[in-house]
């Protein structure tokens, strides 16, 4: 038989070889992207655990505020007057607007003052006095809130100033109409 001449040029195990490495390349880069994945999964699971831990921690506190909330106004209808006490209480204050003494047009002032501070106090409000209490109020919130600070600067005036200038009744009448419209908007009378 007849020898074939050695192929040089063809070298099956080079071949070979070269494939196997390109193989071994191919699962190198694969486990690299697995293992970039994997990395990128683990950020993802992450901040996925910190937002959630967010929205929970979100909607704890909203619930716990409207919890308050309603605990604030369960305690204001548990001292809430009778609505014939509190109209009878109001008309009390309205007839002494009607009087000719400028000192019960006063005294009128400073009782509808005193019943606002102790409505704004009974709902959660907290401050020393009125003046602080309406600061914490958010326009907002209330819309007679512009109406109560002129009202009550004038009954600052009333008890805080020893000569006041003569408070006329139609002023006196103004500054109780304010007052009774934050009454209605709160649902007092």
């Amino acid at each position: 038989m007849k020898k074939l001449p050695e192929a040089r040029f063809l070298n099956l195990e080079y071949i070979f070889n070269s494939f196997i490495e390109l193989l071994k390349w191919l699962v190198e880069r694969m486990l690299d992207f697995a293992v970039w994945l994997g990395g990128l999964t683990w950020l993802s699971i992450i901040i996925s655990i910190i937002v959630l831990g967010g929205i929970f921690f979100v909607l704890y506190k909203i619930f716990y505020l409207q919890r308050k909330r309603v605990v604030h106004l369960v305690d204001f209808f548990i001292r809430e007057e009778v609505p014939e006490m509190r109209a009878n209480k109001w008309d009390e204050i309205q007839k002494k607007i009607d009087s000719k003494n400028s000192s019960d047009w006063k005294m009128a002032i400073i009782e509808a003052d005193s019943l606002i501070d102790e409505i704004i106090k009974n709902i959660g409000y907290k401050g020393e006095d009125l003046g602080e209490r309406l600061k914490k109020i958010e326009p907002s919130d209330f819309d007679n809130l512009q109406n109560i600070w002129e009202a009550h600067k004038i009954r600052n005036k009333i008890v805080h100033e020893a000569d006041v200038s003569q408070l006329t009744k139609e002023e006196a009448k103004e500054t109780l109409e304010k007052y009774k419209k934050a009454l209605k908007e709160l649902r007092y009378i």
